[in-house]
């Protein structure tokens, strides 16, 4: 049995990283992801989804998030999992936010950033080592789209770059 399954194995092609970004690039991908963070309805896991813009890429070091994305997506899931101190210390706009673990989904690590919300704008932010861990060595940029969600199994956010802003040699 362990034969057989070790030739099958065999007979998987591996795809080198410069093969992975190819498929990026043309927008394909032949990758399988499985789903299992307690939703098996099969539905896209990356339930806050935003294109980047220039202030989520620059000097201010933070992702803004829509206050309707964190209360439909965060803070709904952390009730029902009983996260009361998370909550209140995420909505109280003059504390210092909660830290949160982000796992980043292509590269297998994982970072702390720092969910708060803005008293002077009623939004959201992800703060800490957004501009170092992710815009900085994933290289994002204007126009980039992002999937986030969170994972009641492990209890962390998940990170994707869904797609790349067009770059400037692409085609109109």
């Amino acid at each position: 049995m362990n034969m057989r399954i070790a030739k099958n194995i065999s007979g998987f092609r591996f795809y080198t990283r410069d093969e992975e970004e190819e498929e990026k690039i043309l927008g394909v991908s032949t990758k399988l992801s499985l789903w299992i963070d307690g939703d098996e309805s099969g539905d896209d896991p990356w339930k806050i989804k935003k294109t980047l813009e220039q202030s989520d890429c620059d000097h201010l070091c933070r992702l803004m998030l829509r206050k309707d994305m964190v209360q439909n997506y965060i803070i709904k899931v952390w009730e029902d999992a009983g996260r009361t101190d998370e909550i209140a210390k995420v909505l109280d706009g003059q504390g210092g936010g909660v830290v949160v673990r982000v796992w980043d989904y292509e590269r297998g690590k994982e970072y702390e950033l720092k969910l708060k919300k803005l008293a002077s704008s009623k939004c959201y932010i992800l703060g800490g080592a957004w501009s170092n861990k992710f815009v900085r060595e994933r290289r994002l940029k204007k126009g980039d789209t992002i999937g986030l969600y969170w994972s009641t199994a492990k209890s962390r956010f998940v990170f994707s770059v869904r797609a790349r802003a067009p770059g400037p040699n692409a085609a109109a």
